[in-house]
């Protein structure tokens, strides 16, 4: 009996596992070894080989850690006829400010994206479809130039300031430094949590919210109790994100002056090095602590959630959202609190077009419409080469992008074998991974593998960028090939079998032309995202000025190479180019896949 169960085994898991399947499982282990798991380990390897207690000592000390705090919280300044009160936040050192400020940004966010995915999801009122509009507009990825029009509403002289005094107030405030950080961070990313946290909203069975009204839940007591727990998931999925985002976002920091973050650390030290050998120890622990800090946040976000239950019994219809009309307090909330935070969460976005298209913008209002700024930065010898590395370098990147998305999903869609959850995981974790690790993991990996030949990326960045751009946009693709996977029944495909068609035959003749929609849907994606990399391009950009893509140009722009932001007006030109490709691949690749919406900026 037990033999005949084994031979069964044997014979279900060979028709499963036929060679053409195999070779598609150990290719997509291989490429993901190759890219991802060994480059990562280097960032723990390398250190351990060399980790000494001066080391130790060092990573404890200022910069790295400031015991005391070094600054103040608050400066108020007499002016005579005003006070001037400047936000800062105390230095606290590199790692305790990223992880102090990740944490913060989080909480804010998480508050801000509950709170109206929550109006939308359960309100119906006048403007909700405007409302749904706007709220995704703070997360158009605008590289650089969102945070630098954040510091020049609120930093230092910024406009908010000059509006108060010009309203004849007491008071002018400033946020500079750190608390500047948390705000320009805050405000791009906390619709990540919105989008995530409405997506699990609009999936909770009505009958749950209705049966708790029953038993006398209502208010804030039927939120906190039915409607919020049953929405972690989501709300988990997007906090997760923002912790990563703001760990490697190098805009703000760069905005505001903060020199003390992870982000800044460890690209100036690979923008500084000539060489591998050139790179401390201490640099490569950073890398390894922003990697070590997003895989501790998940593991304690997936450990809590899987502490409670989130499964609903359907009832064998699709269920309608439960919509209600706000009464005249909520409605009241909506128009006087809930607008104006998110139309005040776009300025940044709107600040990037008043800068493109404006003459100058010194004061509070801008001055003057000129078009100059485009034709000067397409008519930059410069730009335009960063067009063209960008292109050339994301245009190879997608035909690995296609390769890792179609064969990871083909294989985690039509192999039911214990295990194989790894390949799932593996796929979708360069969305959790900061990209500031991937890349110091590669440059660490090929720069030592390689040195002094051809694909040295010291000498030739190119090979190391198109396999960054490559590993960490796949999640795009992954996911819209997918979902194509799941409407391809697989009766399509035995019958192929039966008629003595191999796998192969069936792949390239069945399956890839029923999904290859799903396939340019989601290579638009990721093309779009590649063109728009930030992280790996500033790092392993800059190691070969010639090849640099175009973020770099916009971050040269931006900062030293090009005068520290005098040159603000052609990035925002540039900026507002890439938002306008960007919106046309995001609304071309949900029209062609039917998403409701499309995570930006990721």
């Amino acid at each position: 009996m037990k033999n005949n169960r084994l031979g069964n085994a044997i014979r279900g898991l060979t028709y499963t596992l036929d060679l053409p399947l195999v070779m598609l499982l150990f290719f997509t282990l291989i490429l993901f070894t190759l890219i991802l798991i060994i480059p990562l380990a280097t960032l723990f390897l390398k250190p351990l080989s060399v980790l000494s207690l001066r080391i130790l000592e060092d990573l404890i000390r200022y910069p790295y850690v400031s015991i005391p705090p070094l600054g103040e919280w608050y400066i108020v300044s007499d002016r005579g006829e005003y006070k001037l009160i400047i936000v800062r936040f105390k230095d606290l050192g590199v790692i305790p400010n990223t992880i102090l400020v990740s944490s913060i940004v989080t909480l804010l966010s998480s508050i801000i994206g509950i709170s109206i995915a929550f109006v939308v999801a359960r309100y119906d009122f006048l403007g909700k479809g405007i409302l749904r509009i706007i709220s995704i507009i703070p997360l158009l990825y605008t590289p650089f130039v969102n945070a630098f029009v954040t510091y020049k509403i609120f930093g230092d002289g910024g406009i908010l300031g000059s509006l108060m005094l010009s309203l004849g107030l007491p008071y002018s405030i400033e946020v500079t430094y750190i608390a500047g950080t948390i705000l320009a961070q805050t405000l791009m990313f906390w619709p990540i949590v919105y989008l995530n946290t409405l997506a699990s909203m609009m999936q909770i069975d009505p009958s749950l919210e209705e049966q708790a009204e029953n038993i006398g839940s209502r208010g804030f007591r039927l939120f906190r109790t039915i409607t919020l727990p049953l929405s972690l998931p989501g709300v988990a999925a997007g906090s997760g994100l923002v912790f990563i985002f703001s760990m490697e976002d190098l805009a703000a920091p760069l905005a505001f002056k903060v020199d003390n973050m992870m982000s800044i650390s460890i690209v100036r030290a690979i923008t500084g090095s000539q060489s591998i050998e050139a790179l401390s120890v201490e640099v490569v622990i950073l890398a390894g602590l922003l990697l070590l800090s997003a895989i501790s946040w998940f593991i304690l976000i997936k450990h809590y959630i899987s502490l409670k239950q989130y499964a609903m019994l359907a009832r064998g219809v699709r269920w309608k959202p439960r919509v209600s009309k706000p009464s005249l307090p909520t409605l009241l909330a909506i128009y006087l609190i809930v607008f104006p935070l998110v139309l005040f969460s776009m300025l940044p976005q709107i600040g990037v077009l008043i800068y493109a298209f404006s003459k100058s913008w010194t004061g509070v209002i801008p001055e003057g419409f000129t078009l100059e700024h485009f034709s000067n930065v397409l008519f930059d010898s410069r730009v335009l080469n960063g067009l063209k590395n960008s292109f050339i370098y994301s245009t190879l990147a997608l035909v690995l992008i296609i390769i890792i998305g179609t064969v990871s999903s083909y294989v985690i869609s039509r192999v039911s074998l214990r295990g194989l959850s790894a390949i799932d995981l593996l796929a979708m974790s360069p969305l959790a991974i900061p990209g500031l690790s991937i890349a110091m993991g590669l440059l660490i990996l090929y720069g030592s593998i390689f040195k002094d030949t051809l694909i040295d990326p010291y000498i030739n960045p190119m090979f190391l960028l198109i396999l960054a751009y490559a590993i960490r946009k796949s999640p795009f693709t992954t996911r819209a090939v997918y979902a194509g996977l799941q409407q391809v029944h697989r009766s399509l495909e035995e019958a192929g079998f039966t008629l003595g068609a191999s796998r192969t035959r069936v792949l390239f003749t069945i399956v890839l032309p029923l999904i290859g929609i799903n396939i340019i849907a989601g290579s638009m994606i990721s093309f779009v995202y590649c063109m728009s990399e930030v992280s790996t391009s500033i790092t392993v950009g800059s190691l070969n000025k010639s090849q640099a893509p175009i973020t770099y140009i916009i971050y040269d722009y931006l900062t030293a190479g090009y005068g520290g932001g005098a040159y603000i007006h052609q990035a925002s030109a540039i900026v507002t180019l890439i938002i306008v490709v960007q919106l046309i691949a995001i609304i071309t690749s949900n029209y062609i896949l039917k998403f409701r919406y499309s995570i930006l900026g990721i």
